[in-house]
């Protein structure tokens, strides 16, 4: 079992406060099948499994707006407690627009075996990029606000591999840039990275048949990594 992280603490420190309650004696303790320090949002789903964790101890039910408040005071997070398409402010914590979510992909995806902190990258250095690449990235934005008012699958993914594209100048990943070149050739239809470069996934529309299961299995094994299939979108089934 693992341990009560700093994090974590944050999290009972705010949860009580903000409902004036008190935790009971007792220990705590915690066991995931997320991988820790991949570039999964894996601290942020750790803060969202204990708020549901302690909803459940203290019969309330969950608070979009409470989770907000103890995500704004712990770290900058993507909404992955959203259960739909979303512009959010990653920083502010804030929703500031839905769409329609009726798109689903399939995704093989890999991630770095060595341990990643989102912190240890500057951002500094990433705020620059993004200046630097302003016009880029408004005009990848417009389109893919079209893209999610439309439902257009094709068009979403084509953002999200030119977001791939735009971040190999911050930080390049190997397996992006052979990605970039062959996801056509892989039965995809774009390329999704996280901004770390460390979880890289292939997007596809269609199903992956046994054949391009092992096509692709092979083609991350020739780069060392272990690929996994899986959904993503919405809705998931």
């Amino acid at each position: 079992m693992e341990r009560l992280t700093e994090k974590r603490r944050a999290t009972l420190k705010c949860y009580t406060r903000i409902h004036d309650v008190e935790l009971p004696a007792g220990r705590w303790e915690f066991s995931s099948d997320l991988p820790v320090g991949k570039g999964m949002s894996s601290s942020t789903a750790d803060i969202l499994a204990l708020i549901r964790c302690l909803d459940c101890l203290f019969d309330h039910k969950g608070d979009p707006e409470t989770t907000r408040k103890i995500l704004t005071t712990i770290e900058r997070s993507d909404a992955i407690h959203a259960d739909r398409y979303t512009l959010y402010l990653s920083g502010a914590h804030v929703f500031v627009r839905d769409y329609p979510s009726t798109v689903a992909f399939n995704v093989c995806y890999a991630y770095a075996e060595h341990e990643v902190r989102t912190e240890d990258f500057p951002e500094t250095d990433l705020l620059r990029h993004y200046r630097d690449s302003a016009s880029d990235y408004a005009h990848s934005l417009r389109r893919l606000d079209e893209a999610l008012t439309a439902q257009d699958g094709l068009a979403m993914a084509r953002e999200a591999t030119r977001s791939a594209e735009l971040a190999q100048d911050y930080l390049p990943s190997g397996l992006v840039a052979d990605l970039l070149r062959d996801h056509w050739d892989l039965g995809g239809v774009g390329v999704v990275r996280a901004h770390t470069g460390t979880v890289v996934g292939l997007l596809s529309t269609a199903d992956f048949d046994a054949t391009t299961r092992a096509d692709l299995c092979r083609y991350f094994l020739l780069r060392g990594y272990k690929c996994y299939f899986t959904r993503a979108g919405y809705p998931l089934v």
